[in-house]
């Protein structure tokens, strides 16, 4: 697989130093066409302040040049209508030489310029009223020798500084568009070699992804022939593999067919067990000795039906607890004596639970069902024995034993606590962390509607391990 990468990574590597190169370069050219256009702009907005600077000046120049000719007409014809240009100089030649002073603060040369014009303008257009004033005092060659004795030399002087002013502003024009020029030479000349180095690099950057592709194609052909090897590989495993699985699922099989054949032998002989002292109680004549001959087969009979009934699961270490209680109650149910009117309800959730466990349990549930069927009712008498199992809400499994026969406390001499079956109760509850708790099973005034108050026995399984319910 190495032997596969290296010639793609070699020219996976000149790819993306070509394509690094390129964007490089790109990022070059932006960053410099960003700086020539700023120098270009700058370079514009000189050429336009000195042409604003030289349209401000000739404004000038018009606009006195205007006021002197006014006062040669008006002082020719008497005509008042000539005195319009004077009348608007007054106005606009302080604006002018405003705007001149704003356009040409960076020069000092030209603000001397436009300092020294200033005071000529003002003297000129002093000179024109002292001229008008003469007139119209009707001192007309007054007027007329003031406006040749003064005026002519005031307005050569105010023309010459103005002109001078222009002349400096056209070479700085011709100076600021010959640098203009150059900048747009130079930036032509840079965007050409740019393009230039582009084209260089977009054709070496053609022939890398040539070379890759192939590199790519060939790679792609030998990595098709390792998965053809790799997949014959992966299927001569997986047939392996697959009769592993058969070999362990057969064994599987064998091993759950031996358990459940071992659950069975061991309850069959428990029950031969059972069927053993069944023919020694009949044989007996003592009474007490039948009796616990009776009640030692019972409790063989409940280990023998909970054996049969040890199903296990998958794990082979769990068993449904409704099947082995199930199993229990049924043998007891068909124990009872010919004729029997008790009869025994079951309500058990299928909890799994541990294989180990499942015995005890179905012991203890049978001594709760049997001490229920010989205590609380009176022979001949019908009744009804219920076995709760359930799984709280504080996942703590409880088993509940309920009879509505005649009640604890109305029976208790015969119910005494020092008995073998309360005894193995007591040890058995304990086993699971708990103990039975002995209640009425119906409220005090049962006795009142002919109810019998029953009675109800609860064991809280605290350390029976639940693993699932189903």
């Amino acid at each position: 697989m190495q032997l596969l990468q290296q010639p793609s990574l070699r020219r996976n590597r000149a790819l993306v130093a070509t394509l690094a190169l390129s964007f490089l370069l790109l990022l070059g050219s932006a960053g410099l066409t960003f700086h020539v256009s700023r120098q270009g702009v700058d370079a514009d907005a000189l050429v336009v302040h000195t042409m604003e600077v030289q349209r401000a000046l000739n404004a000038t120049l018009l606009t006195i040049g205007g006021a002197e000719s006014g006062l040669r007409g008006f002082l020719l014809t008497g005509n008042e209508a000539f005195l319009k240009p004077y009348q608007d100089a007054g106005k606009q030649l302080p604006e002018h030489l405003a705007t001149l002073r704003k356009l040409v603060v960076d020069s000092p040369s030209q603000l001397a310029n436009v300092e020294a014009v200033a005071p000529l303008i003002e003297q000129r257009l002093a000179g024109i009223d002292m001229a008008l004033t003469a007139y119209r005092d009707g001192r007309r060659a007054d007027a007329i020798a003031a406006l040749q004795r003064s005026g002519l030399p005031t307005l050569n002087d105010i023309r010459s500084r103005i002109e001078a002013a222009t002349e400096f502003e056209q070479q700085l024009l011709v100076a600021r568009q010959g640098a203009a020029a150059g900048l747009r030479d130079r930036f032509t000349s840079a965007v050409l070699v740019m393009l230039i180095a582009c084209g260089i690099l977009a054709l070496f950057a053609l022939i890398s992804v040539r070379r890759y592709v192939a590199t790519v194609h060939e790679s792609r052909l030998r990595l098709a022939s390792h998965n053809v090897e790799l997949e014959q590989r992966v299927q001569a495993r997986t047939e392996d593999l697959a009769k592993a699985a058969d070999d362990a699922n057969r064994e599987r099989a064998r091993a759950e067919s031996l358990l459940t054949d071992v659950n069975h032998r061991v309850g069959n002989n428990l029950a031969l067990v059972s069927s053993f002292l069944t023919m020694q109680q009949r044989a007996v004549k003592n009474p007490d000795a039948a009796r616990a001959l009776s009640a030692a087969r019972m409790r063989v009979q409940a280990i023998a039906s909970a054996h049969r009934k040890l199903r296990l699961g998958a794990d082979f270490a769990t068993v449904k607890v409704n099947e082995v209680l199930g199993a229990v109650l049924e043998d007891i149910s068909a124990g009872l004596p010919p004729g029997d009117l008790i009869r025994i309800q079951c309500q058990v959730e299928p909890l799994e639970i541990n294989a180990r466990d499942a015995v005890s349990l179905g012991v203890l549930t049978s001594e709760l069902v049997m001490n229920a069927v010989k205590h609380a009712f009176a022979p001949g008498e019908t009744g009804e024995v219920s076995v709760v199992l359930v799984h709280g809400a504080d996942s703590v499994a409880v088993l509940e034993v309920s009879d509505d026969g005649v009640g604890w406390h109305d029976n208790k001499h015969s119910r005494e606590t020092g008995g073998l079956g309360a005894k193995i109760i007591d040890m058995v509850a304990r086993q699971f962390g708990g103990r039975p708790e002995r209640t009425a099973r119906f409220h005090e005034g049962a006795i009142t509607q002919e109810r019998r108050p029953g009675t109800r026995i609860r064991v809280n399984l605290t350390k029976l391990q639940v693993m699932s319910a189903s």
